[in-house]
């Protein structure tokens, strides 16, 4: 039988562990505001009307009928979001022969498991298949460049028009970040968690997380949001100024040129202003 002094031990040592294990250590970052007139490059979305594999994607998934019931877009990607986190079980290491949504969702269902670049890549084109704007977004360490590996994640973005704002959706995790009711960005994410994490909210076709997952998915999350970077256009092969990715950069902090050590960035424009990576599409 345990002493009443050893139990009290336990309990106070208890909260002091969780405490302990929820600290963050908080990155500043901010990033320029104001409107970009010198804009060159734009982010542009996939033309539904002349991408047959977003048709194909549509038709074969009856993604229609799955998003049926909802009532607005951001109904519809949570729905959306929960579908693609079902796909596959995780798998970090496991790549796919052809880096779509039909090659993933086929390869899957022979079982086949995934990483998170192909979770966001899914939940991407599955949400464009039906006219809501979406993509990939990278996430990258402060220390990118010299970590030896888990240096990113991968996760999506969409255009909820409803709403008016991009919001940000993991479907390898499947939640959306809520603060005082709204669903954030990945920005705002960041911001949120450096400044009123404990009134964050992670939500998903079941409700809200419950607050130790929601814990333990924030700490883990919020050093991946510190570089942000997405394809500056939807339809692949096409580029600005040579280059295929827009990459956001806090203010004051260095322009990365290589991922964990050894592979090279060199396919980005970097920017610090919002303007230019959160452009309504």
């Amino acid at each position: 039988m345990i002493k009443k002094e050893t139990l009290i031990y336990l309990i106070i040592f208890g909260i002091i562990t969780s405490c302990v294990n929820y600290q963050i250590e908080i990155n500043s970052i901010e990033f320029n505001k104001n409107v970009n007139k010198n804009r060159n490059c734009k982010l542009d979305y996939p033309n539904l009307e002349n991408n047959p594999n977003l048709k194909k994607l549509r038709s074969k998934y009856k993604i229609d009928n799955l998003v049926n019931s909802a009532k607005t877009d951001l109904e519809k990607a949570i729905i959306l979001l929960n579908w693609t986190n079902n796909r596959w079980k995780h798998n970090g290491k496991n790549k796919p022969s052809n880096d779509d949504a039909l090659t993933i969702l086929e390869e899957a269902e022979s079982g086949k498991k995934f990483r998170c670049v192909e979770y966001g890549i899914v939940l991407s084109e599955t949400l464009n298949s039906i006219g809501i704007p979406a993509r990939v977004i990278g996430l990258k360490t402060k220390n990118v460049e010299t970590a030896k590996s888990g240096a990113g994640h991968v996760a999506t973005e969409a255009y909820i028009s409803e709403i008016n704002k991009w919001i940000f959706l993991d479907p390898q995790m499947n939640y959306i970040p809520y603060l005082n009711e709204t669903p954030l960005n990945a920005v705002e994410y960041q911001k949120a968690i450096s400044t009123d994490r404990n009134k964050i909210e992670l939500i998903n076709s079941k409700g809200k997380l419950n607050k130790r997952k929601t814990k333990s998915i924030t700490k883990w999350i919020y050093k991946y949001l510190y570089y942000f970077d997405t394809s500056l256009n939807q339809e692949k092969g096409k580029q600005c100024q040579g280059k295929n990715r827009l990459m956001l950069v806090p203010k004051n902090a260095k322009k990365p040129k290589i991922f964990q050590i050894k592979y090279k960035i060199d396919n980005c424009l970097y920017t610090n202003n919002l303007n230019d990576f959160y452009i309504k599409p």
